[in-house]
């Protein structure tokens, strides 16, 4: 922890004090790609594949407004904007940039919960003696991302994560809002009930049939009916729907999660090659934990086909892990019970949840000597990737018989080399922050 962060300052945590913030990036892919390359602002621009199977994985303000949305087949987004710039993704340069953004917010705030690549969770109330209240405080770590790392952000304050996180979906892009704890009740109010996280469509589904279309709706059901219709969610969904939850961070490791998925443009058939790619997969994934100070108690594989088909299944260990030797024994055997069912895989994905901190000595060590090797090997493979990189080592049994490893620089769309930090460009801030009045 940086010596000169605010928690020394020693200001109590007020429960009523809107200071638990949520930061989100805006665009960040795209944003990171328009700040290295400037001649890309103002353009609809897209970060994905351009093969006839490519899917957007993050689009530009110019590129949302014509419609263009994540997770978009690639051919539905060129014909929406002929004009579109397809940008191939570099997670080694997302990763990078997110780090320094990660550092920057502890310069300012001791609490800083990463979630994601682009997007954090902070308790700013221990901050305000040096830096004054939550919105001040919002506004000062805006302008330090935007001037430093020259990316625009939204940030959203609440009592409780989950309505900063609302928060911060209003106010984008490149905003702040901040809501009161008097307020948040009407503030949500009006709002679908989809905003909730973790109500899906199954659940607003549900919801629907026993009339509970806004958050607002919630107040007026019994606690039974709405028991009945989504479980054991609804008690804190009606905590969110009268203002009173006021859970803030790291109280919620049980529903983090690290994963990672990839779509071919061309579908995959061999049954080994899938095998292959998910055990790749399931390594990049534990190394994800480690580096986080995280063992998972459940591993999850998803698989989609051509036709959108998507099955995902997954499997809970008998104590957590960071072991990718575990990780792939239980990918593999997912993989082997579906396969039957998937002849064509466009997408997998690997996903680990139910995580635990793994604490100052890492997860207990297996009992087994050949559990226990293996913990030794990832630990001397973990140290050889940071030093050399992460393409220097993969196992033997991710490789093809005609491919070897090796590290590529990335490319822009002209052929030449990416810049790396040249040309950036601090953004202007053309949107003030706000507090919900109601």
């Amino acid at each position: 922890m940086d010596p000169q962060v605010p928690r020394a300052a020693g200001v109590p945590e007020d429960p009523e004090v809107p200071g638990i913030l949520h930061l989100d990036m805006d665009a960040f892919f795209a944003s990171v790609e328009i700040r290295d390359d400037p001649s890309l602002r103002g353009l609809p621009v897209v970060v994905g594949g351009a093969g006839a199977r490519g899917v957007v994985a993050a689009a530009s303000y110019p590129a949302r407004e014509r419609g263009i949305r994540s997770a978009m087949p690639m051919a539905t987004a060129r014909r929406l904007a002929p004009d579109l710039v397809i940008v191939p993704g570099r997670m080694e340069r997302y990763r990078e940039i997110s780090r320094q953004v990660m550092d920057l917010l502890r310069t300012v705030v001791a609490d800083v919960e990463q979630i994601s690549v682009d997007e954090a969770f902070l308790d700013a109330r221990p901050a305000r003696r040096l830096f004054g209240p939550p919105e001040e405080i919002a506004g000062l770590l805006r302008r330090r991302i935007r001037d430093d790392l020259g990316l625009p952000s939204s940030v959203g304050g609440s009592v409780s994560r989950a309505v900063a996180k609302i928060a911060s979906a209003r106010a984008k892009p490149d905003g702040m809002l901040i809501v009161p704890a008097d307020r948040t009740a009407a503030f949500l109010a009006p709002l679908p009930v989809s905003v909730i996280s973790g109500i899906g469509p199954t659940a607003v589904a549900a919801l629907e049939r026993i009339g509970v279309r806004t958050v607002g709706d919630v107040r007026d059901i019994p606690a039974s009916t709405l028991t009945r219709a989504i479980g054991p969610q609804a008690v804190q969904v009606m905590r969110l729907a009268d203002g009173t939850d006021r859970t803030g961070l790291g109280r919620r490791v049980r529903d983090k999660s690290l994963g990672t998925e990839r779509t071919w443009d061309e579908d995959l058939t061999d049954p080994q090659e899938v095998r292959r790619r998910i055990t790749m997969m399931a390594d990049d994934v534990a190394r994800q934990l480690r580096r986080s100070g995280f063992s998972a108690r459940t591993v999850v594989l998803k698989l989609r086909s051509p036709d959108g088909t998507t099955i995902t299944r997954s499997a809970t260990l008998d104590q957590p892990t960071s072991s990718g030797e575990r990780l792939r024994e239980h990918v593999v055997a997912l993989w082997e019970r579906e396969r039957a069912r998937m002849p064509r895989v466009r997408l997998a994905g690997v996903r680990a949840t139910h995580l635990a901190a793994a604490g100052p000595g890492g997860e207990p060590r297996e009992l087994t000597g050949r559990s226990a090797g293996w913990q030794d090997l990832e630990t001397a493979m973990d140290r050889a990737r940071d030093r050399f990189g992460a393409a220097s080592l993969a196992r033997g049994s991710t490789l093809r018989n005609d491919e070897t490893v090796r590290s590529e620089g990335s490319v822009r769309r002209d052929g030449a080399s990416r810049p790396g930090t040249d040309g950036r460009r601090p953004g202007t801030d053309g949107r003030r922050g706000s507090h919900f009045q109601g």
